[in-house]
Parts: structure tokens; sequence; C-alpha cells
């Protein structure tokens, strides 16, 4: 069986049993915490470490 079928029978199985607002609501922390990452992961070597960017002032 192809992945994608496999994906595709699987989901389709377990959508009876999902509460959006349940994953909605677990999937919008994880998100934020994606972007912010991300975001740091981006500035990564960007920008040296002095007294006036201290790691705290990086994190927005």
């Amino acid at each position: 069986m192809e992945p994608d079928e496999l994906r595709r029978l699987v989901l389709a199985a377990v959508d009876p049993y999902v509460d959006r607002g349940v994953l909605a609501r677990q999937i919008a922390p994880e998100e934020q915490q994606r972007r912010v990452l991300e975001d740091f992961a981006g500035r990564w070597g960007a920008e040296p470490l002095t007294p006036r960017t201290s790691w705290t002032s990086t994190i927005s």
C-alpha cells in the first residue's frame, strides 16, 4: 500500500473521534513555540551577545 493511501485511510478512520476544538487548542501553542524557535534559530550567530544584547533581550 502506498504511504499516501495509508495516511488517507488512517485519517478517515480516526476523523469521527477527533475533537476539533481540543485539537486547535493544542496546536495553537505548539505553532507559537515553533515560530519562536524558528526566529531564534534564524538569528543564531547573527549578532554576538553583549551586555546590551544579552540572551534575555533577544527573546520577544
